[in-house]
């Protein structure tokens, strides 16, 4: 009886590997069809920039998702940016504030009243005076 149990419980942890494989390849598949839609779309996305160097900045950095490269061309910042591109959208901060630790590099970046915080090159958290 011992065996049967086995063998069942085998048989349905394969069956469960196999559902979870075919989800990931029906998953990665609409993930590649998104790039390439996304790559299609792109050189005209870009040119609806206002600004050249923004155009220019984004051209050169495919990586970089088509709504930050809209958030920077508005002079605005928003989470996850990379300190690349909170520079290109207001320019260099007034002071930068580093903090470095066994685990992270942590940096508050300030711009008048607004501060920026970084945490291994990435934008994390912000505050604003109101």
């Amino acid at each position: 009886m011992k065996k049967v149990i086995v063998g069942f419980a085998l048989l349905l942890v394969i069956l469960a590997v196999s559902v979870m494989h075919k989800s990931t390849k029906a998953e990665m598949h609409v993930q590649a069809q998104a790039v390439q839609a996304a790559a299609e779309t792109r050189p005209r996305d870009l040119e609806l920039l206002k600004h050249p160097k923004v155009r220019a900045a984004c051209a050169a950095h495919p990586e970089w998702e088509m709504e930050a490269c809209q958030t920077i061309d508005q002079g605005e910042v928003s989470i996850g940016m990379t300190a690349d591109q909170v520079r290109l959208s207001w320019g260099k901060p007034d002071k930068i504030n580093a903090t470095l630790s066994s685990e992270r590099q942590r940096e508050q970046w300030v711009y008048g009243k607004q501060y920026l915080y970084m945490q291994n090159g990435v934008l994390k958290s912000m505050q604003t005076p109101r």
